[in-house]
């Protein structure tokens, strides 16, 4: 067997994997340590992050959707300031909702949304936001992810955060991957992203899982060369071998 030397025995220790033998349990423990260290340097700042104010979280949730953080951040601040309180937006006009909105994009289907959950939260919590799950999923455009985020992100209660970026991650980390058509809906892809987040650091977590997929671990070319978990991610380990046989040859 060749024996590696000056840059070619760099390339074989950079792409060299943690060993096969190492346990899943370890594995889930690497990669939320490594992962957090990561985000501490790394986080993406946003201002319904910086609070935990309930009210503000869960309208950061109904307006992310179906459009981008960058476009929710431009208008947030001036949204909250217009409407600042549940009772407020349960009475707003329509028509000025939409137009605050508008930048978004879908702002009737957004609007009547926003204005019709106010009213159910006024008028069956005294526009206070519901603190159990249960109750959470029964207002109106508010799923599974949705008040997870809620809960995690205000009360750090234990909770995954689950969407296609996430999903992502852990289909290429740790090889696992839902047979059902919308992995989404899966319990088994939930449970495992619950399994992986350390004893109370929910928030922290899910918020650098997030922005890992958003930062490193992208749809097309994900950044395996300088992502934090390259030594225990499947396909970067794989990758990394192609390229490495490649090397060689």
């Amino acid at each position: 067997m060749e024996k590696l030397t000056g840059a070619k025995a760099g390339l074989h220790n950079l792409f060299k994997p943690l060993s096969q033998d190492v346990k899943m349990e370890e594995l889930r423990k690497i990669f939320a340590d490594k992962l957090l260290a990561w985000h501490q340097k790394n986080a993406i700042k946003f201002p319904w992050r910086e609070t935990r104010d309930t009210y503000k979280i869960l309208l950061a949730e109904i307006l992310l959707r179906k459009t981008t953080r960058k476009q929710v951040k431009e208008i947030f601040e001036s949204f909250i300031k217009k409407y600042p309180s549940m009772e407020m937006l349960a009475s707003a006009n329509i028509r000025e909702l939409e137009r605050v909105i508008k930048p978004l994009g879908m702002q009737r289907k957004r609007a009547h949304l926003i204005i019709r959950l106010a009213k159910v939260i006024m008028e069956k919590y005294g526009g206070e936001i519901p603190r159990d799950r249960n109750s959470l999923i029964k207002l109106p455009g508010i799923g599974p992810y949705s008040a997870n985020a809620v809960l995690c992100l205000a009360y750090d209660e234990q909770l995954p955060l689950v969407d296609t970026n996430v999903i992502r991650v852990i289909e290429r980390v740790f090889q696992v991957k839902s047979k059902k058509a919308r992995a989404r809906t899966d319990p088994m892809i939930w449970s495992f992203m619950e399994n992986l987040i350390p004893n109370g650091k929910a928030r922290e977590f899910n918020l650098a899982v997030l922005d890992f997929a958003n930062l490193i671990c992208v749809p097309k070319v994900p950044k395996c060369p300088i992502c934090p978990v390259h030594n225990i991610c499947l396909y970067s380990s794989k990758t990394k071998q192609s390229d490495l046989e490649r090397y060689h040859d």
